[in-house]
């Protein structure tokens, strides 16, 4: 499946599903783990707009997986059990916009330029 099949069999996934919150729920905090989630999260909002409930504050997207990555990157980097590692990552789920924390790592880590 190529990354535009999986955006068009999410995207109506997402849409029926939050068109269904949104009418049903409109008042419930919504979030999506559904990928691309750059682009299934405008979608939700569009939709709860079109209903007239839209809340920026009620709609998340989910991003574990990228914290898990981060994680396990920087154990491995550091010969560290990822269990024991908090890698807080920020942004959205692409490689423009995702942002790992490295600075705020727990436990405290340090990589050179060329590791990051």
């Amino acid at each position: 499946m190529t990354r535009d099949d999986l955006f068009n069999t999410n995207a109506t996934i997402v849409a029926t599903l939050t068109a269904a919150c949104a009418q049903h729920c409109p008042e419930a905090m919504i979030c999506i783990i559904s990928n691309p989630v750059n682009s299934t999260i405008p979608i939700t909002a569009e939709v709860f707009k079109k209903h007239g409930v839209y809340n920026p504050n009620k709609i998340f997207g989910v991003t574990t997986l990228d914290i898990v990555r981060a994680n396990a990157f920087v154990a491995e980097l550091k010969d560290l059990d990822p269990a024991r590692v908090n890698v807080p990552v920020i942004g959205g789920h692409a490689g423009k916009t995702i942002i790992p924390l490295i600075s705020q790592c727990t436990p405290k880590v340090e990589l050179p330029q060329d590791q990051l």
